[in-house]
């Protein structure tokens, strides 16, 4: 019954964005030896884990045991998991009624937190044994719909493989950097220079704009200062296109880093941004500045990244990105001051230059 279980409620854990957790001794999850499948899915700051233990092989105190040096080793290595919290849910799949004390306790301090819950397959009853965790990621959501899809004819290997199909399609999200000092550093550096020039004079002063680098047709056309096209990115006209801009780096910038890379993210940043300057000295004629072109380069790379891995990137997915970039192309189309053509120009080319990475980002 456990193979019969697993085989209906992988699919739905992959559509949920779970990821399978495999190591040498647990590959073919669909053997009836198999022991503990394992699924894990980083939700903001959190991680979870859910194992689904084969009841019919092991008996509650091999569990207990097991599980107990499982969280011993998730102890030992929680720095590197570089979450907030982790939080492991046990599923023991049974066929039979089963008793089991949850002995665990919670409080906010804790960095891993253990849970278990019952699942019998053949009542098809799931017996949660703390309340106050009776739904976790949609998990028992999960459950109850592979009660309702058990099926005898899944045992079939045709049907299997076409499953594993299936989940080749959705391709692991990767984090090449744990940390996102780049991000910080260019917020904190357009915090500065916005200071200067608010010192100077005012950072919505044309002449002081021009004197920190700002992008001006003329200058860079007719007198050939095309390092405007990147001094640009860093001058904002105002406070509110400062922390809008900020923010958006913030959000955006900080999940390609993550997922990206440091080396990638400058270079989907700077070169989106350049291709922003370079389409707005030749569409708005006038003088223009701030970091949108490199910002719309980071939503075009994030784009392709969930369209790639069919994953939520930490809460955004393909369908809430796309509906940004429309809203805020079309308020761009609204307000007269908006440069939209450094941010169409900067989207096309992030979204150009990270299809191109992705193939070198796996």
């Amino acid at each position: 019954m456990f193979t019969n279980f697993i085989q209906n409620a992988y699919p739905l854990f992959i559509e949920e964005d779970f990821e399978l957790l495999v190591d040498n001794q647990e590959h073919n999850i669909f053997s009836k030896d198999t022991d503990v499948v394992r699924f894990i899915k980083r939700y903001n700051s959190m991680l979870y884990i859910v194992n689904l233990w084969n009841m019919d092989n092991i008996d509650l105190n091999l569990f207990t045991y097991r599980n107990n040096l499982y969280e011993l080793k998730l102890t030992q290595n929680f720095q590197k998991l570089d979450c907030s919290h982790l939080f492991v849910l046990n599923l023991l799949i049974t066929g039979y009624n089963l008793e089991y004390n949850d002995q665990s306790e919670f409080y906010p301090e804790k960095e891993i937190y253990t849970t278990t819950w019952i699942v019998n397959t053949s009542s098809k009853q799931i017996n949660i044994t703390k309340e106050e965790f009776n739904e976790i990621l949609n998990v028992k959501q999960i459950i109850e719909n592979t009660f309702n899809m058990i099926d005898i004819n899944l045992e079939k290997d045709e049907n299997l493989l076409k499953y594993q199909d299936k989940f080749e399609k959705k391709l692991n999200l990767q984090i090449k950097s744990k940390n996102i000092f780049l991000t910080y550093g260019i917020i904190i550096l357009n915090s500065i220079i916005w200071i200067l020039m608010e010192k100077k004079g005012s950072s919505q002063d044309i002449n002081t704009l021009i004197l920190f680098g700002a992008n001006e047709p003329f200058l860079i056309i007719k007198g050939h200062q095309y390092w405007r096209l990147i001094t640009s990115m860093f001058l904002h006209i105002g406070i509110n296109h400062l922390l809008y801009n900020n923010f958006a780096l913030y959000v955006f910038g900080s999940k390609i880093e993550r997922y990206f890379g440091k080396i990638k993210y400058i270079v989907i940043y700077l070169i989106s941004g350049i291709i922003g300057s370079l389409a707005s000295i030749f569409f708005s004629f006038s003088v223009s500045a701030g970091a949108s072109g490199g910002i719309y380069g980071l939503l075009g790379a994030l784009l392709v990244l969930a369209c790639k891995t069919k994953k939520q990137i930490d809460g955004l997915n393909f369908y809430n990105i796309t509906i940004m970039i429309l809203i805020g192309i079309g308020f761009g189309f609204t307000v007269p001051s908006v440069d939209n053509a450094a941010h169409l120009a900067g989207l096309i080319a992030g979204f150009i230059i990270g299809n191109i990475l992705y193939k070198y980002n796996k």
